[in-house]
């Protein structure tokens, strides 16, 4: 059977604006400079994100990574809500289904958190499996997407993976998956997403299944 994997924050959920206010909230607590626009973001957000929050100006002296990550978390669960649908996606949704594929949703987003916005945006019964991680920690979710394919004997030549992000495209790689698009109204730049994919897309009418 033909799998489509999801990525979902960035591809399936519009939260870019939510996660720059959000980052923006931590950021002037200490502070620091802030995150002047949408393009700023998607030219400078990268994994692993502890990185990204060293490019952003923390120095993790007095807190560590990982207490920034849960005020995230905190933030995030409360205001994810502002984040609705990308455009194209319920339509790709339904024409994945009519074709036969199964969606899959691999995702580096805590899996109950995960589990609730699909069911607040109304197409959680779109999924055959919705595969987050379980805890709050935005690790690599390589191992999680692996042995979910073992487990249901998915292989990577019968998956197409839509996301966006550099990581998306080594993700699907590292999962034996070669059909990739990567979208750009995501959390990173064309100019980035073409470096690792020759499938960058600005509409998920251009993904072809």
């Amino acid at each position: 059977m033909k799998t489509l994997i999801w990525d979902f924050n960035g591809t399936i959920l519009d939260d870019v604006a939510v996660d720059i206010e959000i980052e923006n909230i931590l950021l002037e607590r200490r502070g620091m400079p802030l995150i002047p626009s949408e393009d700023w973001y998607r030219e400078h957000f990268r994994f692993p994100v502890r990185d990204y929050y060293d490019d952003l100006g923390y120095t993790f002296e007095d807190e560590t990574y990982e207490d920034i990550s849960e005020q995230y978390q905190e933030l995030y669960s409360r205001m994810c809500v502002q984040a609705g649908l990308n455009p194209g996606v319920a339509e790709k949704l339904q024409e994945a289904h009519e074709k036969g594929y199964r969606n899959v949703i691999v995702s580096a987003s805590e899996q109950s958190i995960l589990e609730r916005q699909l069911e607040e945006l109304g197409i959680i019964g779109m999924f055959e499996a919705i595969i987050g991680i379980n805890n709050k920690l935005a690790h690599s979710k390589v191992q999680t997407a692996a042995e979910w394919m073992k487990k249901d004997g998915v292989r990577g030549e019968d998956c197409i993976y839509i996301g966006d992000t550099d990581h998306d495209a080594e993700t699907a790689h590292a999962l034996g998956v070669e059909q990739i698009y990567l979208v750009t109204f995501g959390h990173q730049s064309r100019h980035i997403l073409e470096k690792v994919c020759s499938r960058v897309v600005d509409t998920l009418d251009e993904v072809v299944l």
